[in-house]
């Protein structure tokens, strides 16, 4: 009994934190008034890369999921974060640049 427990315990600590953030990226992914003027994710991630002198670095819009491609050297954002003005678009551009940022310093 105590196994299933134990088991249990590990199932909820890996999966929550995951449900928790999902929770709030899908909260704060309408535009607040605040956030229209201040830019897209798209536009925060170029700005973020150039202030790290990163010019290389391509930001580009897939379908295929928020990510850094090193490969490509590309940050890749989905279309509601590459040009959304949400809280959630520039925190989740952020994100990947930091990832790009990352790579860069090895």
């Amino acid at each position: 009994m105590i196994w299933v427990v134990l088991i249990l315990g590990l199932v909820a600590c890996a999966a929550l934190p995951g449900l928790w953030v999902k929770r709030v990226l899908a909260k704060y992914s309408e535009p607040a008034d605040r956030y229209l003027d201040k830019g897209s994710g798209a536009e925060l991630a170029r700005h973020l890369l150039d202030r790290f002198e990163l010019a290389g670095i391509k930001v580009e819009e897939t379908a295929g999921g928020d990510h850094y491609d090193p490969e490509a050297k590309a940050v890749r954002l989905s279309p509601n974060n590459y040009s959304g003005h949400s809280l959630t678009a520039v925190t989740v551009a952020a994100h990947e640049v930091g990832h790009a940022i990352q790579h860069a310093r090895g």
